[in-house]
């Protein structure tokens, strides 16, 4: 930058002007832009922390009134908790679902701890929900509060789910029990573990039913089980039409054994005369003539050569 100076001359002589130019030093335009940037960057700062500063003090009285929220909502969960369980104490809760046969069940299905224990953990979790939700309402936390409405409106298909399960499993129970008692008591051995496996079965059924009333797909789940009910099914009919051949061979048998023989007919049977004393679905009783007895298959009448004599 230059300055021009003037210099003065006589009166009396001609007026002239002379500048002079005087050079001064200016900073680079580099300079210029950089202190322009910072102070751009200082000024949003400043701005930013102030509307910091301004919406934090708005919320205060809202993040007061949430906390203040949320600790009653705390104290009254545990409150009501206390009193359920003392209740429950009181009338021996335990003890009357044991009658029932309740708490065997819910042991079974892996509950350890009584009813009287995990209904009081249950209503204060519902409680302490209830005021999360009512604080982030307060405080404007519209997400906290969303996510808790989803929750609580999941929570009728669990119920729902939960007593479906209780319900099929307490009826599977009853039905293994059954099938148990009276495969045993025909004297099979492996009656427990024919009662176990369709226990499995009947609860799978009951399982796949309460997860579809919690929204989950259970197409996978149906068509394993159609697919394994399938194979059994045909493995089964397989080994009793193996296993009853001869069986059903022998009833066929007794139905021409009653035709050809009369009670009373005289035969011989292994070079012994006996006579008919009944023919039955599956087998003939033959009687001797000391009084002994011996029982034949109905297909020995129809297959061999029996030598006999019908009574007059």
């Amino acid at each position: 930058m230059r300055l021009a100076q003037a210099t003065p001359l006589n009166s009396e002589e001609t007026t002239t002007l002379e500048v002079t130019k005087i050079d001064l030093p200016t900073p680079p335009e580099e300079t210029i832009g950089e202190q322009n940037f910072l102070h751009y960057v200082l000024d949003k700062l400043r701005q930013a922390f102030v509307e910091l500063a301004d919406e934090a003090i708005n919320k205060i009285p809202d993040l007061v009134v949430a906390i203040v929220l949320l600790m009653i909502g705390f104290i009254f969960a545990k409150v009501i908790r206390s009193v359920l369980a003392t209740v429950f104490k009181r009338i021996n809760l335990d003890g009357l679902l044991e009658k029932v046969g309740l708490t065997e069940i819910f042991a079974k299905m892996g509950i350890k701890s009584g009813p009287s224990s995990f209904i009081p953990k249950l209503v204060y979790w519902l409680i302490v929900f209830l005021s999360i939700r009512m604080a982030a309402d307060s405080a404007g936390i519209e997400d906290i509060s969303n996510v808790i409405d989803q929750i609580m409106a999941f929570l009728p298909k669990v119920l729902t789910a939960a007593i479906i399960t209780l319900v099929g499993f307490i009826v599977a129970d009853i039905v293994r029990n059954a099938v148990q008692q009276s495969l045993e008591s025909l004297g099979i051995e492996y009656g427990s573990t024919v009662a176990k496996i369709l226990f499995s079965f009947l609860f799978i059924i009951v399982l796949t039913v309460a997860l579809s009333q919690l929204g989950i797909e259970t197409e996978l789940l149906n068509s394993s089980v159609k697919i394994i009910l399938s194979g059994l099914a045909a493995a089964l009919a397989l080994a009793l039409g193996l296993g009853l051949k001869t069986l059903a061979g022998h009833i066929v048998a007794g139905v021409y054994a009653r035709d050809l023989y009369d009670i009373g007919t005289e035969l011989h049977y292994d070079g012994d005369p006996a006579k008919v004393a009944g023919i039955g679905p599956v087998t003939t009783k033959l009687t001797r003539n000391d009084g002994s007895f011996i029982i034949i298959p109905n297909s020995v009448l129809v297959n061999e050569i029996i030598r006999g004599r019908r009574e007059n």
